[in-house]
């Protein structure tokens, strides 16, 4: 189907992982996609998750982040002792423990492990494997590995740290890490080719494409379709591909240094809540500490073309000069808010093997298992930063 699209779509560009493409990362939920809307019943099978709903917060509240002033949690918390009293924290787990602090899974499974091993583990001696196989696919052809938690009250804005490391050469996951937000009892993030309502919630995944670099995969009540070159579904628009779909739209930042095989590095990711009726919600991550993508009203300058945004423009025959990004129109109520996290490694049979395939092709040998190591899990609403 991968292929078909591709062919249509002939003013975008399709990677070989399908990231670059402006539709196909996600199977139609017909097609037993990303379809996530019976996730507490699909942990480690063939669909992915849903977080249980939380119990009504009262409302939003709102975050104190800022990345330009004062000191990190990191900073007050060396070694991350005792971070978890701090009250903007709304989760950590270092997996010393074991399992106990997730909402699921609550116990090791086939795809994840927690392991004790202090050479291995980023810090202490634990720490999360999530495995999966060729022979696993073979199986099973949609696979979530998903440690998931739900916090104990809805947020406006949230910074998410955690370390990871890929020990081996192996495709990366069809679909990485989410962050889900929602009003009170709104829990289907997660549904492929559906535009969520603005009173519900929105969602994002942070991705690793095939050249171990990251992107936004975001869907929210304005996103854009694939259909026109306007992001429309209007009939008979400029470059009309016939068919209206709406998968997630793609932000990713030119550029970026690949992160590094069987080493572990820090990811943190910061999302804002946009004021209801403005576009002032933000997406950025660092790696490292460095800031690596940044999308906020006003910056950066990049061209939208279908569902995705160009940062510094395209060179499509249907792209348009850039002009500064617009920021996020998230929501349409204030109810909704960020309250759920998922570790998660997604895979697809078909799109593992074309992945597998492009990293042959390049001359590498390529792992049947495909494995991520984790630790050191920390979400709250102000900069947390990495580990001092």
């Amino acid at each position: 189907m991968r292929t078909l699209l591709c062919l249509l779509i002939l003013v975008t560009a399709c990677g070989d992982d399908g990231a670059s493409s402006d539709a196909g990362r996600d199977a139609p939920a017909s097609d037993g996609g990303r379809d996530t809307s019976t996730r507490d019943s699909a942990i480690d099978s063939g669909t992915r998750p849903d977080a249980a709903p939380p119990g009504d917060a009262g409302g939003s509240d709102a975050g104190g982040g800022d990345a330009g002033t004062g000191s990190t949690l990191s900073d007050r918390y060396p070694g991350d002792e005792g971070i978890d009293s701090d009250p903007s924290v709304l989760f950590h787990d270092d997996f010393e423990g074991g399992w106990g602090r997730w909402d699921g899974p609550t116990g090791d499974t086939r795809y994840l492990t927690i392991l004790n091993d202090a050479a291995t583990a980023n810090a202490g001696s634990q720490y999360l494997q999530s495995k999966v196989t060729t022979a696993d696919l073979a199986e099973n052809m949609y696979i979530s590995a998903s440690p998931r938690v739900t916090f104990d009250r809805r947020v406006d804005e949230i910074w998410w740290r955690f370390y990871a490391r890929f020990p081996v050469v192996a495709p990366n996951p069809h679909h990485w890490i989410r962050m889900a937000a929602g009003n009170a009892s709104w829990d289907r993030s997660g549904l492929a080719n559906t535009v969520p309502g603005g009173g519900d919630g929105f969602w994002f995944d942070f991705d690793a494409n095939n050249n171990d670099q990251f992107d936004f995969y975001v869907y929210w009540y304005k996103m854009r379709s694939g259909r026109c070159n306007d992001g429309s579904a209007t009939p008979g628009c400029a470059g009309d591909q016939g068919t209206t779909y709406y998968y997630g739209n793609v932000f990713r930042p030119p550029e970026q240094t690949p992160f590094p095989r069987d080493a572990w590095f820090c990811v943190e990711i910061h999302a804002k809540a946009n004021t209801v009726g403005n576009q002032d919600g933000e997406l950025s991550f660092y790696i490292d500490d460095a800031l690596v993508g940044d999308y906020r009203p006003g910056y950066p300058n990049g061209t939208w073309l279908r569902a995705q945004f160009h940062t510094d423009g395209c060179t499509f025959s249907a792209c348009t000069d850039p002009v500064p990004f617009e920021g996020f129109d998230f929501r349409a109520d204030a109810s909704v808010g960020f309250k759920a996290i998922y570790l998660d490694a997604y895979y697809e049979r078909d799109s593992s093997a074309r992945k597998r395939q492009a990293l042959e092709d390049r001359g590498l040998t390529v792992s049947d298992e495909q494995i991520i190591y984790y630790d050191d899990v920390v979400a709250a609403t102000e900069r947390i930063g990495c580990r001092r």
